[in-house]
């Protein structure tokens, strides 16, 4: 029998470019989105990042 596992990795992908730059971990039951602000290197500056699936 294995362990269960109780959260899982997500994207998260910035609200201008949609380029996928971080991961992180979030509760696999959880009933929200994650959504961060965060440094777009792309953009060159702070946006919003929200979550997607892997």
């Amino acid at each position: 029998m294995g362990l269960k596992n109780k959260e899982h990795y997500v994207w998260l992908v910035c609200g201008e470019c949609d380029r996928r730059h971080y991961t992180t971990w979030k509760k696999l039951k959880a009933a929200y989105k994650l959504e961060k602000s965060k440094y777009c290197k792309f953009c060159r500056k702070h946006t919003t990042h929200k979550e997607k699936k892997l």
